[in-house]
């Protein structure tokens, strides 16, 4: 061990206080580095685990493919893998569900979900087979089926077909889902023998699974175009191409966003961490100036100066680096696993693997950003001390200027407000630079508060159920049914079950407050069948979004008689455009009449192909109603008997849904839980990072003024006061903290939240300043500092006045 390195080592064991601090700042940075880029990289790893359970494992999937198509595909050499599924038919009473043939090599490639998995039995094999699960089998009246069994289901091929009932064997029984309920959709496997046996060679379409063989060098650059050059050279228009690019770009690339935002967090830390460290070196510095430059009298040269700052740094990096290390992975660990279980992402469909969470490349990045970090705060001090002048470092006192030379300005009086006062201003700098520092890094828990504090699940459940507690709508087929035309909305409305005779029956209930009610017809247009909404204004701006297309003005199309397109991406490929006039005939169940106007917007997503003003559909005087909605508003401890007998009222009524505020308000809590996990997650790590700002600047600025206490109490200052002063100080502190968060912090949130509901993002409707999160924030940063004063000042009393006068840092 050479001088320099003993020195160095002397030096971190004499200061022992500047040692511990810097050994806890350094720790608990490369704890944080550790946290975060492990739980990333674990993310990372699971999302690629399970990117084939959630996406499925094919690269991409061609639509409508005929026999011809399919024999090019084969033949392709850069296809690996190809899987077969075709529509087998419609079965009654699973409209809204599947039925179809699937071989073996499409089923590897779904996504995990126990739908498609087999509790008992074997996949479909003969022309007869069919698999499916005991609830679909229940919902067809067979309550104990077992393999082998004989069951009779009423199928047909097309909607321009009529049911027959055809006999099956039951070959296998899937999973049940925990959601399936009466009415529900189901997945039905049969054989591609029996797919064939219902369509001529020239009827059959496959929808073609695919993936690549390693060979084929792709990445999310060029997928696009290559697959686009496979459809091509097959026959297959590029627009019967899906590319599965959620899977893809887990396997194919890293996730750019999960590493951007661990990149910005390590980038804070790192500049958090670079500024403390710096604090208490300086801190020490300026106490050993005179030390520093007696080693300089000696012949120490600039470089060995440096060197010794240097090494001082390093050692307590050694020592503190492998503990933070050890101490971040461990919490990681257990912090990853609860992640896990909190997200429930079993729910959505992903098994909870295990993916290693350990990478000896990741260990090594963490070590040299935390060394780099260390590094970067020693610069300056290295630059001071190399600099120094033994002459004047002899002559050196803290804070001395050239304007007082060494001299405090005094009083005639001292108080203790003015001693705390003295104290903080004595280095203006450094008191501006610690509450700055200290204020920047609660910034971003106000910036996260303005956020997470104004997520609305109320908002957000009304855009599912526009009004009241229950809703009412009619259930009609979304394809115009050929062979039965009772299940489409034309033939529905002339029986529409949704009357008045039902709502003066709803109203009778017991505990209804409230019924409202949305008309809805037909638009016979361009050869085919729309369906239009009849909306108020209120429900109208209701359904405005950011992409909206035009002027979007109610009052202004109410008074010109306009309409406007339900989804304006069906707009332009429909051939239309804003204010292009349009023509169609309208059918309320009662009559039919003409609507001549313009199209005045488009919605980004509304739940109808057009929608018309209230007013214009009112001036053309139809005759009747066509209600498409009933909504039924209760008081909260009424909720439960009126939707009883709700039930009871619509039990034997044919195509009408029924929905509850309570069930979609539930969806709307669990997604803004798993929103405000992660981002408390992300502010605990932000808070943990304010901790060490607060911590280590409070001991610094009251630790390294011991020896003046110690003067003051010789003279008379008694422990009372001297309690007073340290907790006035920290209170100055605490409140600079808390200016500087909320002055900044504030309009950064408020900003925030504006782009978020700019963009539709999930719960943002009004702003409000979130108190209740500032608050806790202002108590916890008060609290910290009087625990942080008292136990300083404990501390210092346990200390003799001797060794307090004699205590050199």
């Amino acid at each position: 061990m050479n001088t320099i390195t003993k020195i160095a080592f002397n030096n971190n064991k004499q200061n022992k206080t500047r040692s511990i601090l810097i050994i806890f700042a350094i720790c608990l940075t490369t704890m944080l580095l550790t946290i975060i880029s492990t739980i990333g990289n674990g993310v990372i790893n699971l999302q690629k685990e399970n990117a084939a359970d959630r996406y499925g494992s094919n690269y991409g999937l061609f639509l409508s493919v005929d026999d011809t198509q399919l024999q090019e595909i084969e033949r392709r050499a850069e296809i690996d893998t190809v899987g077969l599924m075709s529509t087998a038919g419609i079965l009654k009473g699973n409209e809204k569900g599947a039925f179809v043939s699937a071989d073996e090599h499409v089923r590897e490639m779904l996504p995990y979900n126990q739908e498609y998995l087999l509790s008992e039995g074997s996949y479909p094999k003969s022309s007869r087979d069919i698999a499916a699960s005991k609830a679909f089998f229940k919902s067809q009246g067979y309550e104990h089926v077992k393999i082998g069994d004989s069951i009779r289901l009423e199928y047909r091929s097309g909607m321009n077909e009529e049911y027959s009932k055809q006999d099956f064997v039951v070959s296998g029984i899937l999973f049940d889902r925990e959601e399936y309920k009466a009415k529900s959709s189901y997945i039905v496997f049969t054989s591609s023998d029996f797919y064939d046996s219902q369509f001529a060679e020239d009827e059959r379409a496959y929808n073609v699974y695919f993936t690549l063989n390693d060979s084929v060098h792709v990445s999310m650059n060029n997928i696009d175009s290559v697959l686009t050059n496979i459809a091509d050279s097959s026959g297959i228009d590029s627009k019967n191409l899906i590319v599965n690019d959620y899977f893809l770009s887990w396997t194919l690339e890293p996730s750019y966003e999960m590493i951007a935002v661990c990149g910005i967090l390590i980038l804070g830390i790192v500049l958090f961490s670079v500024v403390v460290i710096y604090n208490i070196f300086q801190v020490g510095i300026a106490q050993k100036i005179q030390e520093y430059g007696k080693i300089k009298a000696l012949g120490a040269t600039k470089k060995q100066m440096k060197q010794l700052i240097f090494r001082e740094g390093m050692i307590l990096s050694v020592l503190s680096i492998p503990i933070g290390w050890v101490l971040g992975f461990f919490m990681a660990k257990v912090s990853f696993g609860w992640l896990i279980e909190q997200g429930n992402m079993a729910s959505i469909g992903i098994p909870n693997s295990q993916v290693p969470l350990f990478s000896a490349t990741l260990m090594l990045v963490s070590i040299l950003i935390s060394l780099l970090t260390v590094i970067l705060a020693l610069r300056k001090p290295m630059k001071i001390v190399s600099k120094i002048s033994p002459i004047e470092a002899t002559r050196y006192l803290e804070n001395s200027t050239k304007k007082n030379h060494g001299m405090r300005k005094g009083q005639k009086n001292i108080s203790v407000f003015s001693l705390a006062m003295a104290n903080v201003v004595g280095n203006k700098k450094r008191t501006i630079g610690t509450i700055l520092t200290m204020g920047l890094s609660c910034v971003l828990f106000v910036i996260i508060a303005n956020f997470v504090g104004n997520i609305d699940t109320e908002y957000e459940a009304r855009k599912g159920m526009n009004h009241g507690q229950f809703e009412l709508k009619l259930d009609y087929s979304y394809e115009w049914d050929e062979a039965y035309p009772e299940n489409n909305l034309d033939s529905i409305l002339k029986k529409n079950p949704l009357n008045d005779t039902l709502i003066a029956e709803i109203e009778r209930i017991p505990g209804v407050n409230k019924v409202l009610t949305r008309e809805i017809a037909v638009a016979k247009i361009n050869g085919s069948k729309q369906v239009v909404s009849i909306v108020n204004k209120e429900d109208f701006e209701k359904m405005r979004y950011e992409g909206d297309l035009g002027p979007m003005d109610y009052n202004e199309a109410v008074r010109n008689g306009d309409v406007f397109f339900g989804w304006s991406m069906w707009m332009a490929p429909d051939g239309y455009s804003l204010n292009d006039p349009i023509t169609f005939e309208l059918d309320n169940g009662t009559e039919e009449f003409t609507y001549k106007g313009n199209i005045a917007g488009a919605f980004t997503s509304a739940d109808t192909y057009l929608v018309i003003p209230e007013e214009v559909y009112q001036a053309m005087q139809p005759e009747g109603v066509s209600y498409g909605y009933i909504w039924i508003d209760t008081d909260e401890g009424d909720v439960a008997s009126v939707e009883q007998n709700v039930r009871n009222l619509i039990e034997d009524t044919s195509y009408v849904k029924f929905k509850t505020y309570h069930d979609e308000l539930q969806t709307a809590e669990f997604a803004s839980t798993m929103m405000k996990l992660g981002s408390y997650l992300f502010m605990a790590i932000a808070g943990l990072i304010g901790f060490m700002n607060l911590a280590n600047t409070m001991i610094i600025n009251i630790i390294t003024k011991r020896q003046e206490y110690g003067v003051l109490q010789a003279v008379g200052m008694t422990n009372k006061q001297l309690n007073i002063s340290l907790q006035l100080q920290g209170l100055i502190f605490t409140l600079g903290t808390i200016f500087v968060s909320l002055v900044v912090g504030l309009p950064i949130g408020y900003l925030l939240f504006s782009y978020a509901k700019v963009n539709g993002v999930f719960g943002m409707n009004v702003y409000h300043i979130p108190f209740i999160p500032i608050l806790a924030m202002i108590l916890v940063v008060s609290f910290l500092q009087i625990v942080l004063s008292f136990v300083l000042s404990h501390n210092l009393k346990k200390a003799t006045l001797v060794e307090r006068i004699h205590y050199q840092g």
